[in-house]
């Protein structure tokens, strides 16, 4: 601040004319020992702008335009988690945020949305909206999630708004647990796309290798341009004393700049194709573990395809006979629920005197892990719970009063699934294979000792 409190001490000296000689050469002066951070500056915005026009999280544009489930937080509190099915939309500048599109039959409270277009029709006249409104109708009609008459449905300002995606900024990526897009929901095209991707991956070839260097490269540059940037706006600042506004604004731009050209990781980058074993904070509040072939990752996320992905769900039995509704996932769903067909039967039911006995039966194509059956104020967990398809376990539970006694099973199936973890969740720990050297090292070991 000294060289602008010399300037202001020679402007309000207006009577002294010598002095103004004085006061051009320190504007100059100050001007020019500036100057090199003004550089810095514009070079660093101009370089922000081409990169965050075209930037977007290396991770999630894997998914882009995928069906996919988001499990997030639980937002209400209701001791449910919120998953959120739809379609994943990146926009460009997005920097590792994006947005969940529902689609139109999942649209939360969709008679408001006609209505609301209808009344837009009314107050502006414009066919557009009135247009839009039969269209929505027509095919929520045929889904079955209206039941009311088209010129029936009127609009009430006081029912729940209307919600049609789930949009998650760069500031909620914590609140994510998974982004999970499930084989179920792959085409047999995509599928085929899917494993021509993971063979690249596992065998890449020679522009692939080329690419993947020249990434590398930019990154080990980027990680030196920011130590450099940082001993150069420490050495101009002591030069040319400067206020630490401009000084925040220095290192803003120029690490904006730097921080989007990419990341590497040298244990992560020699796992890439391989498969690894990730320790998760998992969306029950417990530490997991899971295996699958690590695709991709960034200074947000890792990509981790072909997971066996745990599924909570809820069984409710009234008797031997399972409730219409059931099974349910144990989620706090948005868009539809993934509507798993019966997993579970109760055969052989007996209820005598007071004594409850039945075999559960694993009618899955996969295993079931039973964790916990709920009888009235009673609770039994199984000695074995994980449930091979077919396989049939018996239950024993005495002094059940009700009678159709009403039988809650919480169990968890497995789908396999391509995941995203955001790094606040996930960690590759290791690998889950031995590499290809220490392989062939043993080999000519075993030969070596039988020759």
């Amino acid at each position: 601040m000294k060289p602008i409190l010399e300037i202001a001490k020679y402007i309000l000296q207006e009577n002294q004319p010598e002095a103004q000689p004085s006061i051009n050469n320190l504007i100059l002066s100050y001007i020019n020992s500036l100057m090199p951070i003004i550089v810095l500056i514009i070079i660093g915005v101009i370089l922000g702008l081409i990169v965050d026009r075209i930037s977007q999280d290396r991770v999630i544009k894997l998914f882009k335009d995928n069906w996919v489930v988001l499990f997030y937080e639980d937002i209400d509190k209701n001791g449910l988690n919120e998953a959120y099915l739809g379609k994943i939309r990146i926009p460009p500048r997005s920097e590792g945020a994006f947005e969940i599109d529902y689609s139109i039959k999942a649209i939360e409270n969709p008679i408001k949305l006609v209505a609301y277009l209808k009344r837009a029709y009314r107050t502006t006249g414009k066919k557009k909206y009135l247009d839009r409104a039969k269209e929505i109708y027509e095919r929520l009609v045929n889904e079955g999630k209206i039941k009311i008459d088209f010129d029936d449905i009127k609009y009430d300002p006081f029912s729940e708004p209307t919600e049609a995606s789930k949009k998650v900024y760069k500031n909620n990526l914590k609140d994510i647990y998974a982004i999970v897009r499930f084989e179920d929901f792959l085409t047999e095209k995509e599928l085929r796309e899917k494993r021509r991707e993971l063979e690249k991956i596992f065998h890449p070839g020679l522009l692939r290798r080329f690419k993947r260097s020249v990434s590398n490269f930019l990154s080990l540059v980027k990680d030196k341009l920011k130590a450099a940037f940082g001993v150069i706006t420490s050495t101009l600042t002591k030069i040319a004393p400067i206020t630490p506004d401009i000084t925040k604004e220095v290192q803003k731009y120029g690490e904006a700049a730097l921080g989007k050209v990419g990341s590497y990781e040298a244990l992560l980058e020699n796992s890439i194709g391989k498969l690894v074993k990730v320790q998760v904070n998992d969306i029950d509040k417990t530490v997991r573990y899971y295996n699958g072939v690590l695709r991709e990752y960034s200074p947000n996320f890792i990509a981790v395809y072909n997971v066996d992905f745990p599924i909570d769900e809820e069984a409710v039995f009234i008797g031997n006979k399972l409730l219409e509704e059931f099974p349910r996932e144990r989620l706090d769903f948005h868009g539809w629920e993934l509507n798993e067909p019966q997993h579970i039967e109760i055969i052989n039911y007996k209820h005598e005197n007071g004594k409850l006995t039945f075999d559960i039966k694993n009618i899955h194509k996969d295993h079931i892990l039973v964790e916990k059956i709920i009888v009235g104020d009673k609770e039994l967990t199984l000695e074995d719970p994980n449930f091979t398809p077919n396989e049939i376990e018996h239950v024993e539970i005495n002094e059940v009063k009700e009678n159709p006694p009403t039988i809650r099973i919480l169990y968890k199936i497995i789908k396999v699934a391509d995941v995203i973890w955001p790094n606040t969740k996930a960690k590759v720990i290791g690998a889950g294979e031995p590499s290809e050297t220490l392989v062939e090292s043993l080999l000519r070991r075993i030969d070596i000792i039988r020759h």
